[in-house]
This record gives structure tokens, sequence and C-alpha cells, in this order.
């Protein structure tokens, strides 16, 4: 009879457990931080993430330039880089990029990006490879900040395997 008391026991906190996760999950991780609703930014026309990189303006807090190397490779170390241009890198509390394929399941591919000394936030990501040889792939960037959060979608393509 004991036994069963607390077979029933655990499978009540089991379920609690369970059902709060499946509710709200992000309710259970200290890990994001609460800045309220992202605000999309528009991606500057012509950007070109790979190589010289993107400045993105966005408006009250300042400019970023985002870049990653000429040449990524799925399966291959890539170093992904926010640098946030004068006053804008007081602000700026977190960094993440979540990179994804349109169309595809390709995992989760999430970073927080690490801040420097110079104020520099970096990432050594790795890509997935995709086995119908698409290579289109978009950057989901987003700024944490004083002045709030903030989205950019970031497309760019991979380069094949060496």
């Amino acid at each position: 009879m004991k036994q069963a008391k607390w077979m029933v026991a655990t499978l009540l906190i089991l379920g609690v457990l369970t059902y709060l996760w499946g509710r709200a999950p992000d309710k259970l991780t200290t890990d994001t931080p609460v800045s309220g609703p992202l605000t999309e930014v528009p991606a500057p026309i012509g950007c070109q993430l790979k190589g010289e990189g993107c400045e993105i303006e966005i408006d009250g807090l300042g400019s970023f330039l985002v870049r990653m190397p000429e040449t990524v490779v799925p399966l291959e170390k890539a170093v992904f880089r926010v640098m946030p241009q004068g006053e804008a890198a007081k602000a700026v509390g977190e960094i993440r990029v979540d990179f994804e394929m349109i169309g595809m399941d390709m995992g989760i591919n999430a970073y927080r990006l690490d801040r420097l000394a110079d104020g520099t936030y970096r990432e050594e990501i790795i890509l997935p490879v995709c086995t119908t040889d698409r290579s289109d792939w978009r950057a989901n960037l987003s700024i944490h900040s004083t002045a709030g959060a903030y989205l950019v979608r970031l497309p760019f393509s991979v380069d094949r395997s060496r």
C-alpha cells in the first residue's frame, strides 16, 4: 500500500511538471532574458553577410556590423561576428543568432554570442549539411538591449563541401 502511494505521488509530480513544461517552457529556464516582444527590423538591401558583412541600423539603438567568413562550409567551424558601432555597444545586453532553412527542418542551430573585451560579439558556429543540396540559409539575429529587443533576418548561402 505504501508503494502505491509513492507511485501515485511520483506520477502526479511528473504529470504536473510535464504540463508546466509543455505550457510555458521559457518560464522554466533562466537563460532567456525578459525584455518584451521582439521588434522586427528589415534586413538592409543588398546585404552580403559573408565577407564584407552588413551594416544594420536600428532606430534608437545605433548601428551594427554583422559578418561571417567569405566561405561557410557545412560541418566546418565558422565565426559569426556582430560589432556594435559607437554608442550602441553600451546598450546591448545579449545577442543571439538562430540559423534556419526555410521549409526544411535542419534541427536547432541557435547560438548565444560571447562579448569580447573590445565590445565585439562572436561565436563559432557549425551548420549541418542539407541532404537535398540546398544552400539557402537565414540567420535570425536577435539583439536584446536596454532600448528593447530586435530581430533581423539575414539571408545567405553556404558553400559546397570541400
